[in-house]
C-alpha cells in the first residue's frame, strides 16, 4: 500500500535533482550491471512509494515489452554472431535476444523512475520549478494537471445524466450507448472550450501579461535541502565520472563484449545504489521514529 513520503516534503529542487540523477544514468550508461542496478534501484523505490500492487500492474507493459523485444524482435533481426537456431534458413542470435531483455530492462527502469518522479513532484512543485524560467510552459503545464480531473468530473457528471434519461446504462441497447458516448462526448468537448474561453477572458481581465508577475510559494530551501543535494551529486558523480571515462563500456553487436568491472566502477554503483535508495532509507528511518515515539507515549499513558 502507498503511503505518503516524508522525502517528498523535501524543497522541488533536492527532487528534480534527484530524479535527475537517477534517470540521465539509467539513459547513458548501457553496461549491463548499471542497468540491473538502476532496475533494482527503482523496483525498490517505486513499491516503496507507490505498494506492491501498482508495481505488479507495471508488468504487463513491461511484459509486452520485454516479449516484443526478446522475442518477436529477434525473430526478424538477425544481428550477432551466436545462433540460438534457425527459422526459415536465418539465425536467430543470442546477441539480439540479450540485448532485447537489457533494452526492456532500462525502459522498465525508465517508466518506474517516472512514476517515482510523478509521487514525489505534485502540480505545484513542477509549477514552482518552471515558473520563472519556462513562465509559458509551467503556465500550460498547471492548466494541464488542471484540466485532467475537472474533465473527468464532467464526464462522470454529463454520464450520470444520460443514465438518468435512460439514454445509457444497462437498459440501453448498444446502439444507443455508441450514440450516448458520442453524444456525452460532444458535450464534454463543448464544455470544456467554454471553459477555457471564460479562463482566458478572466485572464485577460485580471491583466495577464500586462507587467511584472507575482509568485507567491510555501517551498524554502533549508540547510539540510542544500546538504541533500551536495549528497546526491557527490554519490551520483562517480557513475558519470565512469561513464565519460569509457569504464562502462559495452557493446552487443555484433558479439556482446563488456568491460570487466573495475574496483572504481563497484565503488561507483555501490554509492550510486545509496543514493537511489537514500530517500527510501530516509522514509523508513522517519517512519521507526514516529513509531517509537508513540509506542513510548502509549508507555507513559499506561504508566500514568
Amino acid at each position: 500500500m502507498s503511503r505518503e513520503s516524508e522525502f517528498a516534503k523535501r524543497h522541488p529542487v533536492v527532487i528534480l535533482v534527484y530524479v535527475l540523477a537517477c534517470m540521465i544514468w539509467t539513459m547513458v550508461v548501457r553496461h549491463p550491471a548499471a542497468i540491473v542496478v538502476s532496475f533494482v534501484g527503482a523496483s525498490v523505490c517505486y513499491v516503496a512509494l507507490a505498494g506492491i500492487i501498482r508495481w505488479l500492474q507495471l508488468w504487463i507493459p513491461a511484459g509486452m515489452m520485454l516479449v516484443f523485444a526478446a522475442v518477436i524482435l529477434p525473430l526478424f533481426s538477425h544481428r550477432g554472431v551466436t545462433p540460438l537456431f534457425y527459422m526459415n534458413g536465418m539465425a536467430v542470435t543470442w546477441e539480439s535476444v540479450y540485448y532485447g531483455i537489457m533494452m526492456t530492462l532500462m525502459l522498465f527502469a525508465l517508466l518506474q523512475w517516472c512514476g517515482v518522479a510523478a509521487k514525489l513532484l505534485d502540480s505545484e512543485k513542477v509549477l514552482y520549478l518552471t515558473g520563472r524560467a519556462i513562465p509559458t510552459i509551467g503556465l500550460m503545464l498547471m492548466m494541464i494537471f488542471r484540466s485532467i480531473p475537472d474533465m473527468r468530473d464532467r464526464y462522470r457528471q454529463i454520464h450520470e445524466a444520460q443514465i438518468g434519461l435512460g439514454c445509457a446504462g444497462g437498459e440501453a441497447s448498444k446502439m444507443q450507448r455508441m450514440r450516448s458516448f458520442l453524444r456525452e462526448l460532444s458535450m464534454l468537448i463543448s464544455w470544456s472550450l467554454e471553459d477555457s474561453i471564460e479562463m482566458s477572458v478572466s485572464m485577460e481581465s485580471r491583466g495577464y501579461r500586462t507587467g511584472s508577475r507575482t509568485w507567491f510559494h510555501l517551498f524554502s530551501f533549508h540547510r539540510e535541502d542544500l546538504v541533500w543535494c551536495i549528497y546526491f551529486v557527490v554519490m551520483f558523480a562517480g557513475v558519470y565520472i565512469c561513464r565519460f571515462r569509457g569504464d562502462f563500456k559495452a557493446y552487443y553487436f555484433p558479439e556482446i563484449w563488456q568491460k570487466a568491472l573495475s574496483g572504481w566502477s563497484v565503488a561507483a554503483l555501490v554509492t550510486a545504489a545509496a543514493g537511489m535508495l537514500a530517500p527510501v532509507a530516509y522514509d523508513s528511518y522517519f517512519l521507526m521514529s514516529v513509531r517509537d515515539m508513540g509506542q513510548m507515549g502509549d508507555g507513559e499513558k499506561g504508566d500514568a
